[in-house]
Order: structure tokens, then C-alpha cells, then sequence
């Protein structure tokens, strides 16, 4: 639990750019988001943090999360790609047989996805796979020993 607490402290302020390509818009938008005050409770098997995030230039998001590990049922380290494509394969083909979208991340982001639910989920950014990699593996670890699944995804 203190890897996590430290390695999100660490992580300071995301920037980065979502390239959009779909039928009706095209476009760069800049976002930026932020974890602070990340406290990871070993006695209640708790994450509690700030959850901060900028889209479009507005703030979307910004407020006080916790995370009980022993409600999690996934743990999974990817690129925000490959959890891309694993939403498309779970959603399946549009009507038209054509996604008829796509994002690209730049730079490139990583992230440990914690799902609790089909309808709940946390995602944690990385910029670096190898600190992503790190917190994932503690993550697994600290849900484990809280009596959460880590199921695959």
C-alpha cells in the first residue's frame, strides 16, 4: 500500500493531447489531470485521492475518490490503445459494421484500470509503462490481501 500511496503522489499533473477522428468531429483536444493527496489505508483497505481533470478546457472532474480493494473484481495494466480495442471487442460491431471512430493519445498513455463493476471503474495515467507496470503489480497485490478478485479483463 505505500508503493501505491507513493507512486501516485509522484505521478504530478498529466498533459496531454486526444487525437479524434470520427463522422462528425476531428480535432486535438489538449486535457490535463491530476491525482493529489493519495492516502492508500491498509486498515480499511482503502485509496482515497483528489481526482482532478481538464477537457476541452473545462474542468470535468474534480473531487475526492475512495477506492475500497476488497469491492475490485479486475486489476489490468495496458496502453489506453490496447483498453481501447478490448472495449470495441467487448461492445462489438457498430450497425453499420464501422466503428467510424478513433483516439490516439499523445504521448503515449498507460494506465491501471481497477473495475469494480460493469458500471464502475477507475482508471489511473501513466505516462511511463514501467511505472504503470509497478503500480499494477502492487495494486494486484494490495487487493489480493484485501480480499478483492483480480480477475482478467
Amino acid at each position: 500500500m505505500a508503493a501505491i500511496q507513493k507512486e501516485l503522489n509522484a505521478l504530478g499533473k498529466l498533459n496531454f493531447v486526444v487525437h479524434i477522428y470520427n463522422a462528425e468531429e476531428k480535432g486535438d483536444p489538449p486535457y490535463s489531470e491530476q491525482l493529489t493527496k493519495v492516502v492508500a489505508d491498509p486498515a480499511t483497505c482503502t485509496i482515497h485521492y483528489h481526482w482532478w481533470r481538464m477537457m476541452h478546457g473545462e474542468v470535468v472532474n474534480d473531487e475526492d475518490v475512495s477506492l475500497k480493494l476488497h469491492d475490485v473484481e479486475i486489476v489490468a495494466t495496458m496502453s489506453f490503445d490496447e483498453y481501447l480495442k478490448k472495449l470495441d471487442k467487448e461492445e462489438g460491431p457498430t450497425p453499420d459494421g464501422d466503428r467510424g471512430y478513433y483516439e490516439k493519445f499523445d504521448p503515449p498513455l498507460f494506465m491501471v484500470m481497477v473495475r469494480i463493476s460493469d458500471e464502475d471503474e477507475t482508471e489511473f495515467s501513466f505516462t511511463d509503462a514501467k511505472q504503470a507496470g509497478r503500480v499494477g503489480k502492487a495494486m494486484t497485490q494490495a487487493v489480493q490481501l484485501c480480499g478483492g478478485k483480480t480477475g482478467a479483463f
